[in-house]
């Protein structure tokens, strides 16, 4: 069964997106060059590179597809489940988390809102 045009749309703009979170995490570690985004009135982003604008649905979900593919070839690589690296990684982030939350000291009441 194909795909709906708007499906189809929906998809192509989260390649897209991806591409773009791809290419500027690659610039971040010496790959090539920063890619332009801005912020446009309407909040959405626009990908100068790819000449589209996007919603932050989105960026998440391209970014959660550039995740998964992530992890699935760890896990191809290493033949452990992904689970094991999901947690792994988790566990990681949520020590980083803390870790920010002691070099930051107490949070501040305004800065709970």
């Amino acid at each position: 069964m194909p795909s709906s045009p708007d499906r189809r749309s929906r998809r192509l703009t989260e390649l897209r997106a991806g591409m773009s979170v791809l290419t500027s995490a690659a610039a971040d570690l010496g790959v090539g060059g920063q890619t332009e985004v801005r912020v446009l009135p309407d909040g959405r982003l626009w990908l100068a590179e790819q000449g589209i604008a996007v919603t932050a649905a989105d960026v998440y979900q391209a970014a959660r597809g550039l995740v998964a593919a992530q992890l699935d070839a760890i896990a191809r690589t290493t033949g452990d489940p992904v689970e094991d690296h999901a947690l792994a990684w988790l566990v990681t982030l949520q020590t980083n988390e803390v870790l920010v939350g002691v070099e930051d000291g107490p949070a501040r009441e305004d800065d709970a809102a």
